[in-house]
């Protein structure tokens, strides 16, 4: 699986601290059978995590910030990952920049 463009998609501009913030990955395959979407992330200090969403949109990912997520100002890289009956793995890996307040 493969995501099908260079970038999330989002607000124009993304902000330490920010909650509720939509993030969109689209993976340009069907996944309304799958039975997990996720977005495997890695923080500008290069620690990873998983943030899991929904299904959006029949081939799209989608997860909305929680506190703590936008932690660290700098580029974020974002990895879909998708278990399906039959098949599990990952999409291409895209990045957003995450700005310090008052940048």
């Amino acid at each position: 699986m493969s995501s099908c463009n260079d970038s999330c998609s989002g607000p124009d501009i993304y902000y330490v601290g920010d909650v509720g913030t939509a993030i969109i990955v689209d993976v340009c395959s069907d996944i309304t059978q799958a039975t997990l979407v996720a977005l495997d992330v890695t923080r500008p200090d290069k620690t990873t995590t998983r943030w899991v969403g929904n299904v959006y949109d029949t081939t799209k990912i989608r997860y909305y910030a929680d506190v703590g997520d936008f932690s660290q100002a700098g580029e974020y890289r974002v990895q879909a990952y998708v278990e399906m009956p039959g098949w599990q793995g990952h999409g291409n890996t895209t990045t957003f920049k995450v700005t310090a307040l008052f940048e």
